[in-house]
């Protein structure tokens, strides 16, 4: 039976795969009620797969529906959605749909909301005055009484929206402080507000700096030394805390991602939980293993500080479960990973990431340590903070083998086409010539190509050295899948691609049956353990890929929080995360 309020509570807290998942069982079950064709269509649109979003919409005659205001706006948004990720001819023709949507839920159902995004998407469609007089007629009606927290927020804050298309941007700050004002924790909802006023100033040349005072607390990624007694000049252990907590303050950091080493690690921590600020822990390896190799070593009262700082955690993350082997990569690979997080966690809430580190000035040449987080950090163009302190230089790195590695980096995707099962024979020919073929030829045209290539049935395994790499070729592969006429072709139009990605430490190695080169490790079967999860017609991804296109990449691809895998198998859940162009 179709539970409308757990799917309604998934949503809320953005599993929104999950809640989808259930939706398209009960359709499957033959379950055929608008709430649960409302819920699963929702759910896609959120995930990413706009277009088969819009196909279910109407499939499942969501399209018919006009006296149900949230199905006209669920159809007002999708067209919304098109036409904001749209260019030229095709940007102006959904952008006037979905304001013939808007407007038909503003005439029958009444309320701002209609009106405003109508007076929005006028905008999007080149019409400016046309804009600025739909906006003026929304703040002609008159505001409801007796609303509190977030919907006195998003009232406040949808004026603030109309005042900005007005012209009249000294309102529009006004309003927006009147907003806050009744939901100021409300970081989400901020969130989204500020995502929408960017939007708008983009499409009117008006500088965002305005923005800034409404934006959340700052995202920090902190690095620092393990430190010893303080001797010699050293930065005593209450000096340098006195420092963060100055550091903290002045850069404002609500949210903090790093690792829990002895030393400026876990004086970090404990200024960040000190402040009330949220601590999200990364730990490269398993807790056990780590806590032997970075924090017992360097005394006993350190475990005491770090089973603090864990219990206070609002996260905690394993770049790797497995025990310490003496591959300092995998340290490396944690702090990509916390810097990820945070620069994701900054866009979910629109506002900075910066990175926060205590560090001696010395540059070492091995994997890991806070020169090379400092230097991967710089390569995004992103604010960085230093504390200096006094230590001794590094002892020489160790000089680097001419072998070929035998463990590396590497970005990986797993696609696979959702109905496949059920085609019959005679139109395997169909699949293989027609689909398969589209696949063949999307990859072969690829800017930057696999270095590997796995196939089998309708599976696909592409292995790349970057991970834009695998983000570029993931959406030229749904949209190759989506040019195709599967009805002439004689094929379910049902059939929809999907594809899972990660990013992680694999081994390369040479299978001994085939001899040939052969790609595995655990970090492989995460990314398999995604995909089956995925949405057709979608791409998804998991926190550690998101994280890298985030800090590099936002200007082409954008990665957004669907949900969780479902832990498959005794597989643990991982978050992933949809795959989508930038605007």
């Amino acid at each position: 039976m179709f539970d409308k309020d757990k799917i309604a509570a998934l949503i809320q807290r953005g599993e929104i795969l999950a809640a989808y998942d259930i939706a398209r069982a009960a359709l499957e079950a033959g379950e055929t009620s608008r709430d649960i064709a409302y819920a699963a269509v929702l759910c896609l649109a959120r995930s990413g797969a706009a277009d088969f979003a819009r196909a279910e919409y109407v499939r499942l005659g969501l399209d018919r529906a006009d006296d149900d205001p949230d199905a006209v706006a669920l159809g007002a948004r999708l067209l919304k959605d098109v036409a904001l990720s749209a260019r030229g001819r095709r940007r102006g023709a959904f952008a006037r749909a979905s304001i013939r949507r808007y407007e038909a839920l503003f005439q029958r159902f009444g309320g701002l909301y209609g009106a405003i995004n109508a007076a929005t998407m006028t905008l999007v469609a080149d019409d400016a005055a046309g804009a600025r007089a739909r906006a003026a007629e929304a703040l002609r009606i008159p505001p409801p009484t007796g609303l509190t927290g977030e919907a006195a927020y998003y009232e406040a804050a949808s004026r603030a929206e109309a005042r900005f298309l007005t012209g009249d941007l000294e309102a529009a700050r006004a309003t927006m402080v009147e907003a806050l004002a009744h939901a100021p924790q409300a970081f989400a909802a901020h969130a989204s507000t500020l995502r929408q006023l960017e939007m708008l100033c983009r499409e009117t040349g008006v500088d965002p700096a305005w923005l800034a005072p409404f934006r959340p607390p700052v995202c920090a990624h902190f690095t620092g030394h393990i430190l010893g007694p303080a001797r010699d000049g050293a930065l005593s252990d209450h000096a340098l805390r006195g420092q963060i907590d100055q550091l903290l303050a002045e850069q404002r950091v609500g949210f903090g991602y790093g690792s829990l080493a002895a030393g400026a690690d876990i004086v970090f921590a404990e200024a960040l939980l000190a402040a009330g600020a949220e601590l999200h822990v990364v730990l490269p390896v398993s807790r056990e293993s780590f806590v032997d190799v970075s924090v017992a070593p360097f005394g006993a009262d350190w475990i005491e500080r770090f089973e603090r700082c864990m219990a206070g955690a609002t996260s905690i993350r394993h770049a790797s479960p497995d025990p310490y082997l003496g591959d300092e990569q995998v340290f490396a690979y944690s702090s990509q990973v916390a810097m990820g997080c945070a620069v994701l966690r900054a866009q979910t809430l629109s506002t900075e990431a910066i990175q926060l580190a205590v560090w001696d000035g010395h540059v070492t040449g091995g994997p890991a340590g806070v020169s090379y987080d400092l230097a991967y950090w710089a390569r995004s163009g992103r604010r960085r903070a230093i504390i200096g302190v006094e230590r001794p230089p590094p002892p020489p790195a160790r000089s680097i083998s001419d072998e070929p590695p035998r463990r590396a980096m590497k970005a990986m995707l797993f696609a696979d086409v959702k109905g496949f099962g059920a085609l019959r024979d005679d139109q395997i020919p169909a699949f293989i010539e027609a689909v398969m073929g589209q696949m063949a030829r999307t990859v072969e045209g690829l800017a930057a190509p696999p270095a590997h290539v796995e196939t089998w049935g309708d599976g696909l395994f592409l292995v790349f050295d970057r991970p834009v790499g695998a983000a570029l070729a993931a959406l030229a592969l749904l949209e190759a899948h989506k040019a195709l006429d599967l009805r002439a072709l004689g094929l379910p139009r049902t059939l929809g691609l999907r594809i899972g990605g990660h990013y992680g430490p694999v081994h390369l190695r040479t299978n001994p049956l085939t001899r040939t080169p052969a790609v595995i490790g655990a970090h492989v079967v995460v990314a398999a353990r995604i995909e089956p999860d995925v949405a057709p017609g979608s791409a998804c991804v998991s926190e550690a890929l998101a994280g890298a296109l985030a800090t590099f990449h936002g200007d082409s691809v954008r990665c957004g929080y669907v949900g969780r895998t479902q832990g498959h198998k005794g597989f643990p859940v991982t978050p992933i995360f949809s795959l989508t162009r930038a605007p």
